[in-house]
């Protein structure tokens, strides 16, 4: 006689089957948020770069306008040289996923300021962001001497 129930065991399979499922989902769905917020980050600091360039080489406020780089931010500020105390900075806050392993400029530089007019800047080399979980999924911006960013 049956009764058109599950049995226990079923229920436990279907449990499984579901709670595999959901695991391969989250993992796929982190490695896409990850490659995505790198992706996003390297985009973000490009830009915060050139706007960088573009103000000092349009004399905005007649200052230089340079990029400093610490591991978890990018920041955009005013004047020769970077002072974390003043207000006039734009901070880039890096996704929670995303850290910058690698600054390799000119001198040791953790800076890099633009010239007036010109647009070249004191410290070229490059800048790499990487994944806080893994490692070896990077993305590398380059500052050329001639202020030019790749």
């Amino acid at each position: 006689m049956e009764n058109g129930g599950f049995t226990m065991l079923e229920m436990l399979i279907s449990f499984f089957i579901v709670a595999i499922i959901a695991t391969i989902l989250f993992v796929a769905f982190g490695a896409f948020r990850e490659s995505n917020d790198l992706q996003s980050a390297q985009e973000t600091i490009i830009g915060i770069l050139r706007d960088a360039r573009s103000r000092s080489v349009g004399s905005q406020d007649k200052k230089t306008y340079g990029v400093h780089f610490e591991a978890t931010k990018a920041v955009l500020f005013k004047g020769s040289v970077y002072s974390a105390s003043d207000s006039a900075n734009e901070a880039y806050i890096l996704p929670t996923l995303v850290k910058i392993s690698s600054i390799t400029l000119s001198g040791g530089a953790v800076d890099t300021v633009f010239s007036i007019l010109g647009g070249t800047t004191t410290a070229s080399g490059t800048v790499t962001i990487s994944s806080q979980r893994d490692q070896s999924k990077t993305r590398t911006i380059t500052i050329f001497s001639t202020g030019g960013i790749q």
